[in-house]
């Protein structure tokens, strides 16, 4: 980095950090968007169910029995709390994509030659 003005190295960092964050928050919004897709799934399969099926659900290591209209509405809360999720991320991703917008046009301005 010799060479390049002690500002310029600063910004770089910054970038670098911009950067591995949007890498981590792009690998949340995929793992959220999963359990999404997969919560919709099993609401959509559960609704197809006669009202006196059997159900079960694992919770944690374990596998139990409930009744549909509890599975229900505990797939529909899930699959709202991932959605709200989801958003939250989202604005997220779109102000970091800003932000590393912004800094790499001032280090490209910062790095061209000036007229004179």
């Amino acid at each position: 980095m010799q060479g390049i003005p002690p500002q310029v190295q600063s910004m770089l960092a910054q970038l670098e950090s911009y950067q591995q964050q949007l890498q981590l928050l792009v690998q949340q919004k995929q793992k959220v968007q999963l359990e999404l897709n997969e919560a919709k799934k099993a609401l959509e399969e559960i609704e197809k169910l006669p009202d006196d099926a059997v159900v079960y659900k694992t919770v944690g290591t374990l596998i139990v029995k409930t009744d549909k209209a509890k599975a229900v509405e505990e797939l529909k809360e899930k699959v709202e709390t991932l959605e709200v999720r989801l958003n939250a991320l989202e604005r997220q991703e779109k102000k970091l994509n800003e932000k590393l917008k912004e800094l790499t046009a001032k280090i490209q301005s910062s790095l061209r030659p000036t007229a004179g």
